[in-house]
Order: structure tokens, then C-alpha cells, then sequence
């Protein structure tokens, strides 16, 4: 594991347990020890009063044409794995997405194993999107703002009865405290270091993959459904480091080109070395390693 608590020093006060970001210090057999699932992010060395944590023998890889392999390797994926990544401006070399472009269709572009980075903003969204994955909204008067809404959102044969049930729906997840000024949305293996990864599993491959993320954690993945694809999936694993999976709606599937019997996961990037990790030490590499 990435770091590891000294026994001989813990004091048991459970600084790091209430301090760690992504719930990764785990109170295990009276003790406090850090999870596989620990990326290095170091948030809780200075709130540790006896200077007790350090450095373990394992260092969380962070590689990510490595990590798409062992995914695509360990999940059996079919289909390509997408990265986003929040800056305020495209980085060299990375073109801005004009659009008018859906950012749920760029996702299945790259799930079908198409197109470069490209750094997609509230400018180039068509729809109110971008709000929703964190780089706000393009310029509307409320003539075209209404028009929009209704023929595409809200009434009868479209995602919500009124607006009342899409402000509610929304209540359901987590603010951004800025808008970013764009996102990298690339295929995983031409974005380094991004903030999260989104791609198509089965119902095995997410049994797979919350089986990892449990099994030394005893965390769970939740899953959402009823709103729209970029709420769903984006807010909660940027804004609060936990993991989730969505059925979708039913423009942002048709968008990604997800299969009937497919959902989508969206994973905090850093936390997905543990999860590799894991995927070796539960039932599942113990029944492959049966069947081999």
C-alpha cells in the first residue's frame, strides 16, 4: 500500500480516518490502517499529532496508458475508456472543441475507439450540459433558454413534467464551487494524470469492479438513475471522490451509444490504481485463476 500507519506511534485518535478525502483509512481490528485503495494525496500526513504515517512499499501507478491495459486486461472491456480532466484553458497542442457538440456524444466517440483530446467548453455544449459537469453554460436570453427546455426537457414524452421536477432532481447532487473554464475529454491512454475516467461496463463488470472497491474498504459504489447522463455520473466522483454508476437518460445513452445491457461507471482517477490492485485479491481473480 501506498502509505501505512505505524502501530508503535498511532495515538487511536482518528485524525486520519475523519480527514481522509476519499475514505481510504480504515478502523480495522481496534486499529487504524490505511487501504490498497490509498493514492499518495497526502492529506492526512499533517493532521497526524505523533507521526505515525508514512510511507509504504508500494507506489500507486500512475500511468495511464498502463491503467487503461490492465483495466481493458482485467474487465475484459470492448470498448475504448474516456478521461476528463478540468483546466481553465487548452493546454498546448490540445484543439478546443467547437462544436455546437453534446458532451455525452464525445464520450461515445471515444467509446467507440474515436477521436483525439479535445478540450470541450460551455461555448461548444448544445445543451445545458456543461452546467452539469462543472464548466457552466453558454450565453441564452430566456426566449431561447425557454424554447430549449421545452422541446427537449421538460412535458410530456421528454425527461421531465415541468421544470419543478428537474430543479428537484438536481437538488439530489452536489454543487460546483467555480465553473471550470473547459475539460480535456480524451481517450484515457492521451490524457495524463486526469481528474476522472467514465466508460461502458455490464452488470459483471460493475459487480467486478465494486467487489475491488470494497473488499478492503468496505466502502460501496451507489448507483443513479432518472436525470440526465453528465449529472449522474461527473458531480459526485469530482466533488467528493467517490465512485457511482448510471443507467443514463435516454438522449445521453443513445449519445454514448451504449449497448441494452450496458451502464455506465465513472471512477476518480487516482483512486483507480488501488482498484487495479484489488481486482487481483477477490473472488473473481480466484475464479478466473479456477478456470485457467
Amino acid at each position: 500500500m501506498s502509505f501505512t500507519i505505524d502501530q508503535n506511534l498511532c495515538a487511536l485518535c482518528g485524525s486520519c480516518f475523519s480527514i481522509c478525502p476519499n475514505k481510504m483509512v480504515i478502523k480495522r481490528g481496534g486499529v487504524y490502517v490505511t487501504s490498497e485503495m490509498c493514492c499518495e494525496c497526502g492529506t492526512c500526513i499533517p493532521f497526524c499529532p505523533t507521526g505515525a504515517i508514512g510511507e509504504g512499499t508500494v507506489k500507486a501507478e500512475f500511468d495511464n496508458k498502463k491503467i487503461a491495459k490492465a483495466l481493458k486486461e482485467k474487465l475484459s472491456l470492448e470498448r475504448r475508456i474516456a478521461a476528463m480532466k478540468f483546466a481553465d484553458k487548452a493546454p498546448q497542442g490540445v484543439p478546443v472543441e467547437e462544436g455546437p457538440q453534446f458532451w455525452c456524444a464525445i464520450c461515445g466517440d471515444i467509446f467507440e475507439g474515436n477521436g483525439t483530446p479535445v478540450f470541450f467548453t460551455a461555448k461548444a455544449s448544445t445543451c445545458g450540459g456543461s452546467a452539469m459537469i462543472g464548466v457552466g453554460v453558454g450565453k441564452y436570453d430566456r426566449e431561447e433558454f425557454e424554447i430549449a427546455i421545452q422541446a427537449e426537457v421538460t412535458g410530456e414524452g421528454h425527461l421531465f413534467l415541468s421544470k419543478d421536477e428537474m430543479s428537484k432532481a438536481r437538488s439530489f447532487f452536489p454543487g460546483y464551487p467555480k465553473a471550470s473554464g473547459g475539460m480535456i475529454l480524451g481517450p484515457l491512454e492521451e490524457v495524463s494524470m486526469p481528474d476522472l475516467i467514465i466508460f461502458p461496463v455490464t452488470g459483471y463488470q460493475m459487480c467486478m469492479i465494486s467487489t475491488a472497491y470494497t473488499f478492503d474498504t468496505g466502502e460501496i459504489i451507489a448507483g443513479y438513475a432518472g436525470s440526465a447522463t453528465c449529472m449522474m455520473t461527473v458531480a459526485i466522483p469530482f466533488l467528493e471522490n467517490r465512485p457511482v454508476f448510471s443507467s443514463g437518460d435516454y438522449s445521453g445513452r443513445d449519445f454514448m451509444k451504449l449497448k441494452h445491457e450496458e451502464i455506465v461507471v465513472c471512477f476518480p482517477y487516482r483512486l483507480v490504481p488501488g482498484l487495479i490492485r484489488n481486482m487481483d485479491r477477490t473472488m473473481y481473480a480466484r475464479r478466473a485463476e479456477e478456470k485457467a
